[in-house]
């Protein structure tokens, strides 16, 4: 079921790069010029579960950041089960020119985000997607907006233990980060798949709530 719901917003974020862009949307999120974007987001990681918190400013020109908060635990009934923090942040640039060359009005932006997340006696795990978004939206002249984004990205793992006696890891895989998400005023609603493609890994689905101001 997961799997199935996440090929569907991939799809439908694939077919909303037909339109034209609305804010910088390459990045994942509405906000407009000069704009903010506070929401929530449940993700469903394998035999887990995350909920989290996350913000948007989109600055004047073509820079943009976001940052939030995911509070990660094992799928279960246990009450005392350990969780842990993984934060997160990123920054994007938007390219009209890229853009222009894919399609009219179309938003593309380079994007590096950093995710960390520590576990006390084991270590931190640190992650770097490093993409490029394109984005779009529909330009629906009633009714609610519908917009899209994907996002190719190398992704750049690296565990570092907390015990000196093990060695820290790093790899590098390639990954793919995709989303749609529906405007109603500053209602919006969404959903984002991300997979990282390498050995035993599955892909990971998302649904975003939040507001445009």
């Amino acid at each position: 079921m997961k799997k199935a719901a996440a090929g569907l917003f991939a799809v439908l974020a694939t077919v909303t790069l037909a339109g034209t862009a609305s804010a910088q949307v390459c990045a994942g999120y509405p906000s407009s010029d000069r704009g903010f974007y506070f929401g929530g987001r449940a993700d469903f990681p394998e035999n887990g579960d995350s909920f989290g918190v996350e913000a948007d400013y989109n600055a004047s020109g073509p820079l943009g950041v976001y940052g939030g908060l995911n509070v990660l635990s094992g799928e279960g009934d246990d009450e005392d089960e350990e969780s842990f923090n993984e934060y997160f942040a990123g920054v994007a640039f938007e390219t009209p020119s890229l853009g222009l060359m894919i399609g009219p009005r179309v938003s593309a932006c380079p994007v590096v985000e950093g995710r960390l997340l520590s576990i006390d006696g084991l270590g931190d795990f640190v992650q770097i997607p490093i993409g490029l978004g394109i984005g779009a939206d529909l330009g629906i002249p009633v009714g609610p907006s519908v917009s899209g984004y994907v996002q190719p990205q190398l992704v750049i793992s690296r565990f570092n233990p907390e015990d000196d006696a093990f060695d820290s890891d790093s790899e590098t895989n390639f990954g793919i980060k995709a989303g749609a998400m529906v405007g109603f005023s500053l209602l919006t609603i969404g959903g984002e798949v991300r997979h990282v493609f390498q050995e035993d890994a599955d892909p990971q689905f998302g649904i975003r709530v939040g507001i445009r101001l």
